[in-house]
């Protein structure tokens, strides 16, 4: 490329836009200021969007890229520890073989299986409130309030039997 003609052309350009610019009157002269400011700036943001858009794509699909890796050697691991656990006959989960906790395990499966049902209204206990009457001894039924007591129910268990 010729340096020299590039500028040589530069300043015929240069020379022409001021010889149009020094016959406009002031008004003219203001607004093309202000119109030549106005595309520099817009200039200056289109790229500011360009180079942040590009910078999200390039930072987006790097962290896609991780995160697919990143799971497929977790799924690589699982699979291999599973077959790991079924050649070898391991558990994954270690079982409680306390015998407190088996006692009291069975005594709340005996009171799960009686206290199914509200003695007055006959409708299903839900989960939330058997919990609760185990914990408190004490739940009102959602359908028609009555009180039920732990004590009580035990009792009618034993008449039952």
């Amino acid at each position: 490329m010729d340096w020299e003609n590039l500028l040589e052309n530069i300043s015929v350009w240069y020379n022409i836009f001021l010889e149009w610019y020094s016959q406009q009157p002031l008004y003219g002269q203001v607004l093309a200021i202000i119109g030549i400011i106005a595309i520099l700036v817009s200039i200056v943001i289109l790229i500011y969007y360009i180079i942040k858009g590009i910078a999200y794509l390039i930072y987006y699909s790097i962290k896609g890229v991780f995160y697919l890796l990143k799971y497929i050697g977790y799924g690589f691991f699982k699979l291999f520890e599973g077959f790991y656990l079924l050649v070898s006959g391991k558990s994954k989960y270690k079982s409680r073989n306390n015998n407190q906790f088996n006692i009291r395990n069975s005594s709340t499966m005996e009171h799960r299986i009686f206290l199914e049902y509200c003695s007055e209204c006959g409708k299903r206990l839900n989960n939330k409130m058997k919990d609760h009457l185990e914990k408190n001894e004490i739940v009102f039924c959602v359908n028609c309030g009555t009180r039920i007591e732990r004590i009580q129910a035990v009792q009618s268990i034993i008449v039952s039997h």
